[in-house]
């Protein structure tokens, strides 16, 4: 599947049943009618093919398939391309090295082949000077190396003292003109021959036939044949390896030692391994990719491959702007509820020139946050040609990709995703993320990511929680306001400061060389008379809400199962009309009509209140009805605990329950004598213990007012009570609706634990 595109019904559900993808069908009858249901045959042919020959069929592009069966298409690519590599390896091993190009030789290899190269170009050489053909040359060259090994003998024997013949004695009488770089006339030294010779014994005595042979060769092939090959074989990969890589690639990570006895127990005695053999082929015969395969995931891997670095330098500020989600690492105070939370925070960084043009807080990355994220990029600094993001829920989504009312289609932006486990190809603002996000939240004592020291951090966990338990909010925690400014001054400085990815100038105040800041990019651009597509001022808190399609009937509009009513809209009763919402305003809506021409929101009929037909007794914003699935969800997991929650959600509690007084015996003959618990009986003597009257409340709220009212009276007992009370958020409602002061109440219990 490497490298393919386009995939038939029965391929995908082969792969989903080999992978165990719940995502996908995994049979070709059950994917061929998903295929139907999603429509994917009636899309273009750029995204469905039809399949050529006979039985025809249908082919479809991976964009379209689930995320999982993308990832799982990645996986297997990488896998088999692995697998391709070690057969490649176990193919080689069995031979000789076919002949390598120039560029693949070792060192040995490349020094032979130049002064094999040298020796046939000083061979060409005198066939010139001399006028002498190829093979006169040769026999010039072994003549030359006959002589002077005659005359290293000649030297050698007089030396000794021994008599030397008469040809030994006229050789001697020319020793000046032999004293030339040996063999005469060639201009090679004899370290060339011998690194032309190839020997292990170094000799540099090189015969008429193999001159011959390095000339056919080179005629042949080039000089890169002149280049000894690889004689000695490459190991094979052990009997029984790929078979224990079953056991050592595996996500849980296991130790060499771990897998190979694993694989030994369950491999036969002739294929079983020794650890130094699987060593020795993890370290040298495979590559760290080949290694990791099915130990990393397809993120992991991929930080490990070849990459494609992109040239920004021809990009206009606001031809593309690129957004991420972040995980802060550090907790501040949820602007709610004012429990611990670890924000998530959208920047969107202008590619061309590295700025962040705008960011949005949020607890988690949801189409509220991305939209306001994206008005304040688009409003301050200009609407951008194409918006780059991942795949998360917040960037695809129908308010961002519907065809009529989407955002991208009203701003006419150009969406473009990277691919899943593909974080490399959005490395602008990853690197932002790091550089911002990650110091900042360094600089917090609330700090929980990596290098935090864990006794400091246990430490700081404990007295948050010690204070919220106490009085519902801790003021170790910088409070979402707070944590707002702190971010916009972290993105001041940084759009302020030099960029690496910048070019650099000459700063005219310090003389010096520096890169450009964002800030100075941005003003570079405007200075040459960049002009950035604006947002009307008129129109810019309307373009950023979000549409849908509703039918009114009698004045009224149906939106997020609330009613919402205007006397306008009785004159458009059944026809389609389209409502514009804010997130976290449920009281009203707008109106608007369809333009036909272009599919988008026409001129604006009414502001539409709730009311009507209600169904709620307050409106529900989207961001209210989504917390409410949250909860319903939590309530859902928790499963046989459910009921204790509901019961501490409806059953108040009971507070100072009074025991039964015991009966003193009563003798034969004596009536029992009544007693009023409530009243000081009179006759007692004055030693005798005086009870009493205890307080006693049937809510919660009687005891809160009760308490408010009498603040010197109020027990520990009484003022464990009430803090457990607010610490329930349905326990402080209660108390506001039934007009009690919450602040003035949990005042009164941090005076009495002080």
């Amino acid at each position: 599947m490497k490298g393919q595109v386009y995939f038939t019904a029965r391929e995908l559900a082969d792969l989903a049943k080999s992978q165990r993808l719940d995502c996908f069908p995994q049979t070709e009858s059950a994917a061929i009618r998903w295929i139907k249901r999603e429509g994917w045959r009636d899309l273009p042919s750029s995204q469905c093919r039809k399949r050529s020959g006979r039985g025809g069929g249908y082919k479809f592009h991976r964009d379209l398939f689930p995320e999982g069966l993308r990832d799982a298409l990645g996986d297997v690519a990488i896998r088999a391309s692995a697998a391709t590599d070690l057969a490649t390896a176990e193919e080689t091993g069995r031979g000789v090295v076919k002949k390598p190009s120039v560029m693949s030789l070792d060192a040995r290899q490349r020094v032979t082949m130049e002064a094999r190269s040298s020796i046939l170009l000083a061979l060409r050489g005198y066939q010139v000077v001399h006028g002498e053909t190829m093979a006169g040359a040769v026999r010039a060259f072994v003549q030359a190396q006959k002589e002077h090994g005659a005359f290293e003998a000649a030297v050698e024997k007089r030396d000794q003292g021994e008599p030397l013949t008469a040809q030994e004695a006229i050789l001697l009488t020319r020793e000046t003109r032999l004293l030339a770089p040996p063999p005469a006339g060639f201009g090679l030294s004899l370290g060339i021959m011998s690194q032309a010779n190839n020997r292990p014994n170094g000799g540099h005595k090189i015969g008429r036939s193999t001159l011959y042979g390095w000339i056919k060769a080179e005629k042949t092939g080039g000089v890169v044949h002149l280049a000894p090959s690889k004689t000695k074989q490459e190991d094979p990969l052990p009997d029984g390896f790929r078979e224990f890589l079953a056991y050592y690639a595996r996500p849980t990570k296991p130790c060499v030692t771990e897998a190979l006895e694993d694989y030994n127990q369950a491999a036969e005695p002739a294929h079983r391994l020794t650890l130094r053999q699987v060593r020795h082929t993890l370290r040298v015969k495979l590559n760290d990719i080949e290694r990791n395969v099915g130990r990393e995931g397809l993120l992991t891997l991929r930080s490990r491959m070849a990459f494609i670095r992109r040239d920004t330098d021809n990009l206009l500020p606001t031809t593309i702007y690129t957004a991420d989600g972040k995980t802060f690492d550090a907790e501040v105070a949820d602007w709610k509820t004012l429990l611990p939370v670890k924000p998530e925070i959208t920047s969107i960084i202008d590619v061309a020139t590295r700025k962040c043009v705008g960011f949005a807080l949020s607890r988690k990355e949801n189409t509220v946050a991305v939209t306001e994220a994206l008005r304040k990029a688009s409003t301050d600094f200009g609407i951008p040609a194409i918006f780059y993001t991942d795949r998360g829920a917040g960037y695809k989504n129908k308010t961002f990709d519907a065809d009529v009312n989407g955002l991208m289609g009203r701003l006419s932006i150009t969406k473009m995703h990277a691919l899943p486990y593909n974080s490399q190809a959005k490395g602008i603002v990853e690197r932002f993320n790091k550089t911002v996000w990650n110091k900042l939240a360094r600089s917090l004592p609330s700090y929980l990511g990596e290098g935090m020291d864990k006794e400091a951090k246990q430490a700081f966990h404990k007295s948050t929680r010690a204070d919220i338990k106490e009085f519902g909010a801790s003021h170790r925690l910088m409070s979402w306001e707070e944590f707002y400014d702190l971010c916009a001054q972290a993105v001041t400085a940084y759009n302020a400061a030099p960029h690496r990815g910048l070019p650099r100038f000459q700063d005219p105040e310090t003389g010096r060389m520096r890169h450009l800041s964002p800030d100075e990019a941005w003003a570079q651009h405007v200075a040459d008379g960049f002009e950035p597509v604006g947002v009307d001022e008129g129109t810019g808190d309307d373009l950023f809400r979000p549409y849908e399609f509703r039918v009114a009937k009698r004045a009224e509009v149906q939106w997020n199962n609330n009613t919402y009513f205007h006397p306008a809209l009785e004159a458009y009763h059944g026809e389609r009309v389209m409502v514009g919402y804010d997130h976290a305003d449920a009281d009203r809506v707008w109106v608007r009509e369809v333009d036909m021409k272009r599919g988008q929101p026409g001129p604006l009929i009414c502001v539409a209140t709730f009311g009507g037909n209600r169904r709620a007794y307050v409106a529900v914003s989207a961001q209210k009805a989504a917390e409410d699935r949250r909860m319903k969800g939590r309530l859902a997991r928790l499963g046989k605990k459910a009921r204790d929650v509901e019961a501490e959600q409806s059953t108040a509690h009971q507070i100072n329950h009074s025991p039964t007084v015991p009966l003193d015996p009563v003798g034969p003959g004596h009536a029992p004598e009544v007693v009023d618990l409530h009243v000081v009986n009179d006759r007692a003597g004055p030693t005798a213990p005086r009870r009493s009257r205890r307080q006693t409340f049937a809510t919660d709220e009687d005891l809160a007012e009760w308490a408010l009212a009498h603040p010197d009276e109020v027990k520990p007992r009484q003022a464990e009570l009430l803090r457990e009370c607010l610490r329930s958020d349905s326990a402080r409602t209660v108390f506001r609706m039934s007009g009690i002061d919450v602040e003035a109440l949990r005042a009164l219990l941090r005076t009495i634990a002080a």
